[in-house]
């Protein structure tokens, strides 16, 4: 069986809210969190330098999930 992280992040600005999950998974939560930190980083730069108001939410997670590995038959 193997464990895989999923990073999520949720994001409201100017009563827009929004989901976003990335497009890859991770094998440890530490790099799903690292991957979340980043992301959140590049979206508040993002939205200063566009001179958007402040994020009123801006919050991430990791859903994690185990997936059976397959029985490769030879």
């Amino acid at each position: 069986m193997i464990e895989i992280f999923i990073p999520v992040l949720f994001v409201c600005l100017n009563d827009n809210c929004n989901f976003m999950q990335a497009q890859t998974v991770y094998k440890s939560e530490v790099q799903c969190r690292a991957s979340i930190d980043n992301q959140k980083a590049y979206l508040t730069d993002m939205a200063n330098q566009a001179g958007q108001p402040k994020m009123t939410i801006l919050e991430g997670t990791c859903i994690n999930t185990k997936i059976e590995k397959p029985e490769i038959r030879t």
